[in-house]
């Protein structure tokens, strides 16, 4: 923390800030939050079954958050629970016909913002800033930021 003035920081912050803002749209009337659309496409893209453990670790939230998450998502119809033949209480969790619609009918209205963004800046130039957020993201997630 030395190393800035905490001013200058604070408006780095709100330049972080004021770009995810400018990226998130309001969601449908209806639709999925933000986590849980999190959630699902997670699942979708995932190669293989997801157990909510490993939903954590991947969404960077607390198991509590993550089992709320899952029981909304159940309630909506979007997953369902494939529990293990050998341990009872250990399931798996995937996406149902509902949930992929939500999804299909979600992502063009939240991902039109990053699709004009790259439009606009150029896909070299977006694939850098997009490799640049992975990488500190992956610092954070493994605290290789120090405070």
């Amino acid at each position: 923390m030395d190393d800035f003035d905490w001013i200058d920081m604070m408006e780095k912050m709100q330049e972080i800030r004021l770009f995810a803002s400018l990226n998130l749209r309001g969601r449908r009337k209806g639709a999925a939050t933000p986590q849980e659309l999190d959630v699902l496409s997670r699942i979708l893209l995932s190669d293989a079954p997801l157990k909510p453990l490993e939903l954590t670790v991947l969404i960077g939230l607390s198991k509590s958050a993550v089992s709320r998450l899952i029981e909304s998502l159940g309630k909506k119809e979007f997953l369902v629970k494939h529990y293990s033949e050998k341990d009872k209480r250990s399931y798996t969790l995937h996406i149902t016909e509902k949930g992929n619609l939500e999804l299909q009918q979600t992502y063009q209205h939240y991902l039109k913002p990053v699709y004009r963004l790259r439009r606009t800046v150029g896909e070299e130039r977006f694939e850098s800033l997009l490799a640049q957020i992975k990488e500190a993201n992956i610092m954070l997630q493994s605290k290789e930021v120090t405070e």
